[in-house]
């Protein structure tokens, strides 16, 4: 008769790196838009200071260049002061919240005044024409690009801030980006707006003033990459792939436009042909925002037809290995020792999945004498090969003790089968005579087991050391136990769990446990030494966890 236990995790398909690959994307995205407001909030206070000390140096960055007015600065950074709140807690939040106010608040108040063309209000009351001199109509007021481009930031963080709508969020945000990233583009190219007409998007603002927004804009559309149009950008698969592509295609459309109408302005004579000759190319560059997305599609379609044939051959390959599984798997079912003249109790937690390197299996045999070999395996790792090596070895053991093999030569075979395996296990191979209730024991490197004799704990301590260790070998040793003794054997599971606070759980309380229960039943006795385990480690193991309790009658 032959009957097993193993467990482990079970088999299935190789790990995905993409989830981590995407978790690190979005810290890294997080990061950038951190750094980036940090750089918007510098941005301002530099002009402020500028203003300040009266360096017109720092306020219009060169002498041909307008300058950035106080209010925009201001804007600037309450831009960046609430993205980076936004991340932060509710009082936090509290102040992030003011900052996107104030910042949508110069945004709507420039821009009615500059509707209105009304004169000079409150609103610019911070200039001082004695560190610069204007370029707008009204001295210290931002121009409508500006004030527009505030409107959307603003926008953007009152909703970062309130953690609602973030498609919104980011839409208006990289609508901001859009504008400053404009203005930025006209300055290196040396293009003025007057020149282009109505139709192209390069602003009057200044250098710092444009490159600022840009910077909020961007991270505003990073600072929460776990959702909306971010988190589908991250997203793995066809479906993101599509999305990163058409976000490609689609934000090349406006920077196209905008470097072909400033080479067009320059390479061109007169300003009527350069519009002429815009207005065709606007017409081409459109057509392909529709050509490149049916492409596109077109090009996932195919690869999800390729994944979906690549995943029925997987499915099918995977019907072949689910069947050798279950045969496996059926071959290790729980099933309790049964040894004559004992009562047995045991009890199995795996640390996760169905598959791993613990095992005991029980075999007897009438010749030359009736006895019963109890073997615990302790197989390094917790995977599916460790339970591979662990049901190698039961055969192994099954088939040595059949053909009469002693202890001590299955110990040394156990030791050679392992060590061509190139691992390392542990184990507690017993025999048990039916008459005499003789024990000899190998321990190979396991805990020691304890026995429990009125009330007195002793613990057989190992006799050699643990199998695949090359050469290595293991002399039986004898030992009595007496009528009513107790006996507990257990794998390192059991007694190496620790408590959240990293303590190791003390092997004495294990003793405590088997000696105040030593008259219980052997089925209580292992539930009590589980139960302590876990309570010490919070119900959470990190190991396989066996125990088996065995009491003489």
């Amino acid at each position: 008769m032959s009957t097993t236990i193993d467990g482990g995790t079970s088999v299935g398909s190789a790990t995905v790196d993409q989830p981590f690959q995407r978790t690190a994307s979005a810290l890294r995205l997080e990061t950038t838009a951190i750094v980036l407001s940090c750089a918007a909030i510098v941005i301002g206070l530099a002009v402020l200071l500028g203003y300040a000390i009266g360096n017109d140096a720092i306020v219009k960055l060169s002498p041909s260049l307008p300058p950035m007015y106080p209010n925009a600065a201001i804007g600037l950074i309450c831009g960046g002061v609430a993205i980076i709140g936004s991340r932060g807690h509710r009082s936090v939040r509290g102040l992030a919240g003011v900052a996107a106010v104030v910042l949508l608040g110069i945004g709507v108040v420039g821009l009615v005044l500059n509707l209105r063309k009304a004169g000079p209000t409150w609103f610019e009351v911070l200039f001082d024409e004695d560190v610069v001199a204007a370029t707008t109509p009204v001295a210290g007021r931002p121009v409508a690009e500006t004030c527009i481009a505030f409107i959307f930031l603003g926008v953007a963080c009152v909703a970062l801030v309130a953690r609602r709508a973030p498609l919104l969020a980011q839409a208006t945000a990289a609508a901001g980006a859009a504008v400053g990233t404009a203005a930025v583009v006209g300055f290196v190219l040396g293009v003025d707006r007057s020149s282009l007409g109505a139709s192209l998007v390069y602003v009057g603002m200044a250098l710092h003033t444009g490159l600022g927004i840009a910077i909020v804009g961007i991270a505003g559309v990073l600072v929460k990459p776990y959702v909306g149009f971010t988190a589908q950008l991250l997203e793995g698969g066809a479906s993101g792939s599509l999305v990163r592509r058409l976000t490609l295609a689609v934000a090349a459309v406006p920077v196209a436009l905008v470097l072909l109408g400033a080479l067009i302005s320059v390479l061109l004579p007169t300003d009527e042909l350069a519009q002429s000759v815009f207005s065709v190319v606007q017409v081409g560059v459109l057509g392909c925002v529709v050509l490149i997305p049916a492409a596109l599609i077109t090009r996932t379609e195919r690869q999800l037809r390729e994944q979906l044939d690549s995943a029925r051959r997987r499915d099918e390959h995977r019907v072949d290995v689910d069947t050798v599984v279950q045969k496996i798997t059926g071959e290790m079912r729980v099933v309790v020792p049964q040894i004559p003249g004992w009562e047995i109790g045991m009890r199995y937690r795996p640390a996760t999945g169905h598959l791993a390197g613990d095992s005991v299996q029980v075999h007897d045999r009438e010749l030359p004498e009736p006895a019963t070999l109890v073997a615990v395996l302790d197989i390094a790792g917790h995977d599916a090969y460790s339970a591979v090596v662990a049901y190698g070895l039961r055969v192994h053991i099954g088939a040595l003790w059949e053909h009469g093999a002693d202890l001590g030569e299955i110990a040394d075979s156990l030791n050679t089968k392992v060590t061509e395996r190139q691992t390392i296990a542990t184990g507690v191979l017993l025999t048990v005579a039916h008459r005499t209730g003789t024990i000899e024991i190998v321990n190979a490197g396991h805990p020691p087991p304890i026995h429990v004799q009125s009330g007195r704990v002793t613990t057989w301590e190992r006799t050699g050391p643990l199998f695949g260790l090359e050469g290595a070998t293991h002399v039986p040793r004898s030992v009595e136990v007496d009528r009513g003794d107790v006996l507990a054997v257990f794998t390192d599971g059991l007694i190496e769990v620790r408590s959240a606070a990293g303590d190791q759980l003390d092997e004495h309380l294990l003793h405590r446990v088997l000696t105040s229960r030593e008259h219980e039943s052997a089925d209580a006795i292992a539930d009590a030494c589980v139960n302590l385990a876990l309570q010490h480690a919070d119900s959470r193991l990190r190991d396989d966890a066996l125990v088996i309790v065995a009491r003489r009658h």
